[in-house]
């Protein structure tokens, strides 16, 4: 009886169906690597549905792509499915969920939620779903939001044939593996509790965050090499991503003033050091900051302009040490967006990283996309990286020296 209540209000319910269908193509400069591919054919599919019926809420959406010329590259993932109550200021939903905790364009130390998939867009990589429980309670301007997640949802690392692999040629990826708290040493469980919450709300032209959370760091992982009793070996050809477990609390705010916007992000992370545990070297704890300065203005015909800068720093390890927890460890953004606003909503975006602390790191990246129809919309752009090693052993933006592409995407949109 309890089923047929509530399965009720989703015979009832009013649908609304989304599709995108998009073939994607991309070259690299050849770097005379025969493992690797330089040239990638794609094809992308994401499917959305979401439901809404008096206090009801409900989405489906997931993505699906498919390259012929790099078959690690295929993925199939999903970006929510949920079914929320909503009534009197209260939401509660179960389910995959992506949340987005950032505003800045390339930086995002507070938004650490959900997984990425890193074979995407290096500065701002494609989230993955993350099976949770939420309860949010409206307060003023904003809310309060706990959060319980019952498992780790792996990133997707590129594979090595990938331009974008974070490995030498020569190695190859294993399954990857957990801190386990509990017995001090390594599992491959991915069945681990994990809680938080966050704080958010609006006061004039400015809104600000806290947040709080204990779950298992997913965008920084150790990638090393084991043995057969899973400690470190020098000489293992194999490299098992490990991922630990961390308490990471921090905040976002933002201010509107005029034509100028202005951006902060903090994230602290302490990553929990469980007694008896000596399998592998831990995660420094650090701070990761990012802040960002957008000036725009409407220039003619009713075109939007912005001017963009971000940076960001990482507070506590030393330089080396920094530079192997994020390639964006000390670096600063400079870009240029330009929306037309017309019927084909043409948009540009170029965006130049430079490396403030290591000398010759640079990310630039061009972007240009408009519609060709009502359903047909084309974007293309290009990206180049300049950072050669330096030591013996490539750290930071170096494993990525030289993947310089162009690419274009056709999508359809029903």
């Amino acid at each position: 009886m309890a089923l047929v209540m509530a399965a009720a209000p989703l015979q009832a319910a009013t649908w609304s169906f989304k599709s995108e269908t998009a073939l994607e193509v991309r070259q690299f400069t050849d770097d005379d690597d025969a493992v690797t591919h330089d040239a990638g054919v794609a094809l992308f599919t994401r499917l959305e549905a979401s439901l809404r019926h008096r206090g009801w809420r409900g989405a489906v959406r997931g993505f699906g792509r498919y390259d012929v010329e790099d078959e690690d590259r295929e993925i199939y993932a999903i970006e929510e499915a949920w079914l929320g109550w909503r009534q009197r200021g209260l939401e509660i939903r179960a389910g995959y969920q992506m949340l987005n905790w950032t505003a800045t364009e390339a930086f995002h130390p507070a938004d650490m939620i959900n997984s990425r998939n890193f074979d995407s867009n290096i500065e701002n990589a494609e989230k993955l779903g993350e099976l949770m429980l939420s309860v949010s309670h409206r307060l003023g301007r904003g809310g309060l939001t706990l959060y319980y997640m019952p498992r780790f949802e792996e990133p997707n690392l590129p594979g090595v044939r990938s331009r974008l692999k974070l490995m030498p040629s020569g190695f190859t990826l294993t399954d990857a593996l957990l801190q386990d708290n509990d017995n001090a040493e390594l599992t491959d469980d991915f069945d681990v509790t994990q809680w938080g919450g966050r704080f958010t709300q609006t006061i004039g032209d400015i809104d600000f965050s806290f947040h709080y959370v204990d779950h298992i760091e997913r965008n920084q992982p150790r990638v090393l090499p084991l043995d057969a009793d899973q400690f470190p070996d020098p000489d293992g050809t194999e490299l098992t991503p490990i991922y630990q477990r961390v308490i990471d609390s921090g905040g976002t705010y933002l201010q509107v003033a005029g034509a100028w916007i202005f951006k902060l992000e903090l994230s602290h992370k302490n990553f929990v050091k469980p007694e008896g545990f000596n399998v592998i070297p831990l995660l420094p704890d650090h701070t990761q900051a990012a802040f960002g300065i957008e000036y725009g203005w409407t220039g003619p015909g009713g075109a939007d302009a912005v001017l963009i800068f971000e940076g960001q720093n990482v507070f506590g390890p030393s330089e080396e040490r920094r530079a192997q927890l994020t390639a964006f460890q000390r670096d600063m953004l400079v870009g240029y967006s330009h929306a037309w606003n017309d019927r084909m909503d043409r948009q540009l975006l170029v965006t130049t990283i430079i490396d403030v602390e290591r000398s010759q790191e640079y990310l630039v990246n061009a972007r240009y996309s408009q519609r060709l129809s009502d359903t047909w919309k084309i974007t293309a752009g290009a990206r180049y990286v300049d950072a050669p090693q330096k030591e013996e052993d490539p750290i930071g933006l170096e494993v990525l020296d030289e993947s310089n592409q162009v690419f274009l995407t056709l999508s359809k949109f029903l």
